[in-house]
C-alpha cells in the first residue's frame, strides 16, 4: 500500500504544481497568446470607441430630429394663428355688411312708412323727411326759397349725405 500512497502523493503533487503553473504554462506553450490578449483588448477598446462615436452620432441625428419635429410643429401654429385671424376677419366682415344691411332696411321702412300718409294728403309734423314728393305738388317761392306744396304740406328740399330728400316746414 506504500507505494500507492507514494504514487497517489506524487500526482496530487505534480496536479498541485500544474495548477500553480497554469498561467505561464500557457505562456511557454502558447508564446502568442499574450499577444492575442493584447489584440483581443484593443479590439474591445476600439469596438468601445467606434459605438461611443457611434453613439454621438445618433444623438446628434436624434437631436437635429427634435429640432426638426419642434420647426415644423412651430409652423404648423402658426398657419393655425393666422388661418384662425382671417376667419375672425371674415366674421367681422360679415357682421358689418349685415349692420349695413339692417341700416339701408331701416331707411327704407322708415321713407314706406312716411310715403302713405303723404300719398293720402294727410299733414305732415314738422321736420318729417321723405325721399320724394307726391303727385300734385306746386312750387311756391317764399323769401328767397322754394318750397312744394302737396296736401297741406310745405316741403323744403335738401340734402341727407348725397341723397336728395324733402323736409316738411313752414314757409318764412
Amino acid at each position: 500500500m506504500k507505494p500507492i500512497r507514494k504514487i497517489t502523493g506524487a500526482v496530487i503533487i505534480l496536479f498541485l504544481m500544474g495548477i500553480a503553473d497554469l498561467p505561464k504554462l500557457s505562456e511557454k506553450l502558447v508564446p502568442e497568446a499574450q499577444a492575442f490578449r493584447g489584440r483581443g483588448a484593443a479590439f474591445v477598446v476600439g469596438a468601445a470607441v467606434g459605438s461611443a462615436g457611434s453613439s454621438a452620432a445618433a444623438a446628434s441625428a436624434s437631436a437635429s430630429q427634435q429640432q426638426a419635429a419642434s420647426a415644423q410643429y412651430q409652423a404648423a401654429a402658426a398657419q393655425q394663428q393666422a388661418a384662425a385671424a382671417q376667419q375672425q376677419a371674415a366674421i367681422e366682415k360679415e357682421k358689418a355688411a349685415a349692420a349695413q344691411q339692417q341700416a339701408a332696411l331701416a331707411q327704407k321702412q322708415a321713407a314706406a312708412a312716411q310715403q302713405p300718409a303723404v300719398a293720402a294728403g294727410q299733414p305732415l309734423p314738422l321736420g318729417t323727411v321723405v325721399s320724394a314728393l307726391p303727385g300734385g305738388c306746386v312750387s311756391t317761392p317764399s323769401g328767397g326759397v322754394n318750397y312744394y306744396y302737396c296736401g297741406g304740406n310745405f316741403y323744403q328740399a335738401m340734402y341727407q349725405g348725397s341723397t336728395l330728400v324733402y323736409v316738411t316746414t313752414k314757409p318764412k
